[in-house]
């Protein structure tokens, strides 16, 4: 009956960072959907630079260097995240250690959660200076036209 109440106790505590993963899964997924979307776009990018008939080199030679520095920056925001779901991911043997073995590690825990909200912290500092380049290669693209 013990082991019982013990195995009840830690799939309660352990649906947090069950949870927490989850929706750091989802903010990953995005981040690598735009890593993909740059990368696709500096391909096309360089293959328009190397086109002897194409116009503004100088201007496209300045979006892919933004393209390139977001490449870096989505790939810091995207270790970031990655980072936080391993923290919160190793919550979980740490409260199984709590709830069986009927040892104090909640400072351990503590870390790994306060890390992992560390990691989400860095990767929307990230992400924000993304979208912060996103729209200066935008200005670039468009202001011929406005």
């Amino acid at each position: 009956m013990e082991i019982t109440k013990s195995l009840v106790a830690f799939f309660q505590s352990t649906i947090s960072p069950l949870v927490l993963i989850s929706g750091v899964g989802l903010i990953l997924l995005s981040l690598t959907n735009r890593l993909a979307r740059t990368i696709d776009r500096s391909r096309g990018m360089v293959a328009e630079i190397e086109n002897p008939n194409s116009n503004d080199k100088e201007n496209k030679k300045r979006q892919l260097k933004i393209l390139v520095k977001r490449s870096y920056i989505l790939k810091n925001s995207i270790v970031s995240i990655s980072f936080s779901i391993l923290c919160s991911s190793l919550i979980i043997p740490v409260l199984l250690a709590m709830n069986l073995f009927q040892v104090n590690l909640e400072s351990l825990g503590m870390i790994f959660f306060m890390l992992s909200i560390s990691g989400i912290i860095l990767s929307a500092i990230f992400l924000f200076i993304d979208v912060s380049l996103t729209l200066k290669a935008l200005e670039f693209e468009v202001k011929e036209h406005i």
